[in-house]
């Protein structure tokens, strides 16, 4: 049959428990069942605070001379409150402690031992490689197992001597006891009386005062007194303890305890020796006593006995495996987690081993890495070499599968050395090692990321980095350890982004953005950033960071950006930008019922100026006019450039157009001062026109409409004028729709022209490209710009038959051009993104009008807009594919005016990438443009794709454009748009124009 656990088989006989060997056993066991890593015993002196380590566990190693820091340690805490408790983040406590380091230290409990007058003799410390759990199990049975060490640690009592004894007639070491019962008398530690049997008098010491809780001891004087102070059940044994010394022939003590109820109605347990005192004949006629108030001891031992008996609860149920082996390490005992950890329950454990079908050779598999280090260690055991080891190992679960363990096997000894049987600990660490494993996988990809990772406590620490985090920073890890994060910020962002970022992490637990942070060398780099949160419940515990550099991604995105948004000349936001802020206004204006105004500024006869002075001072003349602006304007005013000489301001908190009149006046006296161009002085004025939100418009739109309205009509009106939108102003819409019209009617008789401008291959010279060019003379108004005509197309929705027209008409002049000898020849054609709308997903429409002029599809070019990137969709994307796969050729026409983005420019298929004429004005003398084209020549290269450079005037910037090895060029500079019949002349008139 199974022996019963008690707790003697854990803890041996706890009256040994200073002895060496037991209570090594004590804390090896105390240290397993709780998962402690390092735990000890120790004496404390009071007045140097020094330990004398009594027994110590330190990893699984015993060491009783191992060198604690005591004073700087949380058992000092521990010692000087009574206890102490860190359920977690020991080692940041006391981050100066390398012990803790070396321990794995993250919590601590610790337990003053008191001796029964609740003075401080020692401390038990237990430190955790974990944390606590919640429900305070380890607390508890420390608290416990404390009691049984307080007990054990109080000095030896000796017994005691009659009251009677003189020091004179006593050995030594009597008088010295004597000498010490004197003390304890007189500090109320003990009290003495004496019982006079013949007078029935009483005589009481001083400190039997403190006993019954009384001023006056003297009132205390016979013996019916004390005794009524006594329980009424314990009385009959005191009267019978009492009579017996009275009647007793011999100097022997006799010991009875009692309960009395003091002066003060407080319940209170005595212990009273009684020496009879004899005359020369040999009768008592003394009994002298010593008592002791026993309340706190017995109610320690009470406690005691209930703590031993919920030990042995716990070691019953711990969640801990208990195996308790004979000396042949035959199975003996197990605990209920023991068999459940097998797949047993209880009884059928018992059941196989009465059987014999079980013992340990059957639980264990002896692989062959373990069965040479196992066998060892016992033999050492066996041999009194050790007395404990610990070993991950493996058992064999009842269903076959294998359970990793850590084993425990401490010798339990007699007095002989003999050892009396094995004590096993056994705990489940299956998915530790399983978690191990992952953590090495983990570990392995932190270690050799490509990414920086930084770790960082709630106090926003940095604990831990990643190699790519030191190549990315410069900062090594002993650098950025223990630093704030702060290291890295650069001053970019404001604390408002970083509060942001907090708010995020508390909220959602992740923040993903780009943040422009500092490396070590103090250059500013941008970093793409993941940063998540690990909490414990609601309480932010740890955040990590996952970043790369992506400085060089932002640089050329910044760029497109600025080119998009910006106009390149001033600096100023464009019409795009200026478009985008006005909804935003919109929208704000709406929501809290306010008005602004729309001022458009237009410089009067600009062209002249151009025409009259070389292009530069033209340039000059708008960035002067632009500081102008900008100097008279409010912070609150937002200025863009909306054309070529055009400027246009939002300025807002505006209340009627008679306020919005005034400040225009005021913007118009900035051209009053002369311009300094070409060492001469030129004056020059601007038409304004004004309107107003909401009487004028209610979008971007129409307000843009109206404005453009008041400024034609301060056109029309002369120089210098200042008009603002009124209902009158309704006769150029009607204007323009009569403008539609007619054109409706021009396309629908052919009376539309289309011209062809030549594009050049820079290399050779050689005119092989052409750009159809659709021109309008109107019959009364002259030739009308496609500027003007081409949106009036698209709001009359007449783009899809006029490109038609074009597409047609250009195709074929374009026949005609190769069978007049240039079958060489391409066409590029403009098509505007209303026209990839209204053809079907395969462009056979399109693809029709090339083959019915019998052009091979590779002949043609069709030009889109960066506009039309932005609204690139799937039906878009199946358009352009479709003409592709057919061999049409697709080219993005006035690259870097609209929205350009490399995103964009390397998702479509396109050949051709014509960069607009903005890029090329300032070349080659702004160094800062050549640096911008130089780069979008080589990254469209890198592409794949072919560069024509538009607007090329000078040859000054040709020759730098042949030198970048861009493809092509077209502008004035080598040919205006002109009719096929001129064409064909200057073609064959020019094999180069070089």
């Amino acid at each position: 049959m199974v022996e019963t656990l008690t707790l003697s088989d854990i803890n041996i006989d706890t009256t040994q428990l200073l002895e060496t060997n037991h209570l090594d056993f004590f804390l090896t066991n105390l240290a397993s069942l709780l998962r402690i890593d390092t735990l000890y015993v120790a004496t404390v002196c009071p007045q140097t605070f020094d330990l004398s380590i009594l027994s110590c566990l330190q990893q699984g190693v015993l060491d009783a001379d191992v060198v604690i820091d005591f004073k700087s340690m949380p058992c000092f805490a521990a010692y000087q409150h009574g206890y102490a408790e860190y359920e977690q983040g020991l080692v940041p406590r006391f981050p100066e402690q390398t012990q803790l380091h070396e321990w794995h230290a993250e919590a601590y409990l610790g337990i003053r031992l008191n001796d029964s007058c609740g003075r401080a003799i020692g401390i038990l410390s237990a430190f955790f490689p974990r944390k606590l759990s919640k429900h305070k199990l380890e607390l508890n049975l420390i608290r416990l197992v404390s009691g049984f060490l307080e007990r054990e640690l109080q000095p030896k009592q000796i017994n005691m001597l009659p009251i009677t004894a003189t020091t004179s007639d006593m050995p030594a070491e009597l008088s010295a006891y004597t000498l010490w019962l004197e003390d304890n008398i007189a500090k109320g530690r003990l009290s003495s009386w004496s019982y006079f049997i013949e007078q029935d008098r009483l005589e009481c010491s001083d400190s039997v005062a403190n006993i019954i809780e009384t001023d006056n001891v003297k009132e205390i004087n016979q013996f019916d007194a004390l005794l009524a102070l006594v329980d009424f059940f314990d009385k009959p044994s005191v009267l019978r303890d009492f009579q017996s010394a009275m009647a007793s022939n011999s100097t022997t003590s006799i010991r009875t305890i009692f309960n009395i109820t003091t002066l003060k109605g407080n319940s209170k347990r005595i212990q009273s020796d009684i020496y009879p005192i004899a005359d020369e004949r040999g009768k008592v006629y003394r009994l002298d006593c010593i008592s002791k108030d026993i309340t706190a001891e017995e109610l320690t031992k009470k406690r005691a006995s209930a703590q031993e008996r919920i030990l042995e609860t716990v070691l019953a149920t711990t969640p801990v495996g208990l195996i308790k082996l004979n000396a042949n390490r035959e199975i003996k005992w197990v605990n209920k987690q023991a068999c459940h950890m097998f797949g047993y329950e209880l009884e059928d454990f018992h059941r196989l081993r009465e059987q014999g079908t079980l013992n340990t050779s059957s639980l264990h598999l002896y692989f062959d890495e373990d069965k040479e280090q196992f066998e060892e260690y016992y033999q050492e055991i066996y041999a009194n070499k050790r007395n404990n080891f610990t070993l991950n190992t493996r058992y064999r679960h009842r269903d076959g599968s294998i359970l990793w363990t850590k084993l425990t096997v401490t010798a339990i000894r007699d007095n002989a050395n003999n050892i009396q049987y094995f004590m096993n600990t056994i705990q489940d660490i299956t998915e530790e090692q399983d978690n191990r494993q992952r953590l090495s996988i983990i570990e392995s990809v932190y270690r050799h990321s490509a990414e920086g990772i930084m770790l960082c406590d709630a106090n926003e620490k940095i604990i831990d980095v990643n190699p790519a985090f030191e190549t990315i920073t410069g900062y090594s890890a002993e650098d950025a350890i223990g630093r704030t994060h702060d290291l890295l910020r650069s001053g970019v962002h404001d604390e408002q982004f970083y509060h942001d970022i907090a708010e995020a992490l508390l909220k959602h637990n992740e923040w993903k953005g780009v943040i422009w942070s500092r490396n070590r060398a103090g250059e500013i780099f941008a970093q793409q950033v993941t940063l998540s949160s690990i909490k414990e419940g609601d309480k932010l515990k740890y955040f990590f960071a996952v970043f790369s550099d992506v400085t060089e991604d932002k640089k050329t995105e910044q760029q497109i950006i600025t080119q998009s948004n910006f106009d390149t000349l001033t600096g100023l936001p464009n019409r795009q930008y200026f478009s985008a802020e006005m909804r935003h206004i919109i929208d704000k204006s709406a929501k809290h019922d306010q008005k602004f105004a729309i001022i458009y500024i237009d410089l009067d006869d600009f062209k002249s100026i151009n025409n009259s002075e070389d292009f530069m001072a033209g340039d000059r003349l708008l960035k002067e006019t632009t500081e102008r602006l900008k100097y008279r304007s409010r912070d609150s005013d937002f200025l863009a450039r909306i054309d070529g000489d055009e400027f246009a301001f939002i300025i807002p908190d505006v209340v009627n157009k008679r306020q919005a009149e005034v400040y225009a006046k005021q913007l118009q006296g900035v051209f009053a001062q002369a311009y300094q161009l070409s060492n001469q002085q030129r004056y020059i004025t601007a038409s304004v026109g004004i309107t107003m939100y909401p009487e004028d418009g209610l979008s971007v739109e129409a307000l843009m409409q109206s404005a453009e309205q008041a400024i034609f009509e301060a056109k029309r009106k002369g120089r210098n004028q200042c008009v603002s939108f009124t209902q009158a102003l309704s006769d150029a819409a009607i204007l323009k729709h009569q403008t539609v019209v007619e054109l409706a009617e021009a396309i629908k008789h052919g009376s539309l022209d289309v011209y062809y401008q030549p594009i050049v291959d820079n290399v050779t010279g050689k005119i092989d490209k052409l750009e159809a060019l659709v021109r309008w003379l109107h019959p009364d108004r002259g030739f009308i710009s496609p500027a003007e005509f081409i949106p009036l197309a698209e709001e009359g929705g007449l783009i899809q038959s006029l490109g038609e027209y074009v597409l047609d008409q250009a195709c074929c002049d374009l026949n005609i051009l190769h069978e007049a000898g240039f079958p060489y020849m391409e066409m590029s054609i403009n098509r505007s993104s209303l026209e990839f709308k209204t053809i079907d997903m395969q462009a056979s429409e399109w693809l029709k009008v090339i083959s019915s002029h019998n052009l091979p599809y590779g002949s043609v070019t069709m030009e889109i807009t960066e506009s039309l990137l932005m609204d690139m969709d799937g039906q878009y994307m199946q358009r352009i594919n479709a003409l592709k796969q057919a061999g049409v050729k697709i080219a993005i026409d006035d690259f870097g005016t609209g929205y350009s983005s490399l995103n964009y420019l390397r998702s479509l298929p396109a050949d051709i990438v014509k960069i607009d004429r903005s890029f090329i004005m300032n070349i080659p003398e702004n160094q800062q443009d050549n640096l911008l084209l130089d780069g979008i020549i080589t990254i469209v290269h890198n592409l794949g794709m072919k560069v024509v450079t538009e607007g090329v005037e000078t040859q000054a910037q040709l020759s730098y454009l042949r030198e970048k090895q861009s493809d092509y060029s077209q502008g004035f500079l080598l040919c205006r748009p002109i009719p096929l019949h001129e064409l064909l002349e200057f073609i064959t008139q020019n094999k180069s124009v070089f």
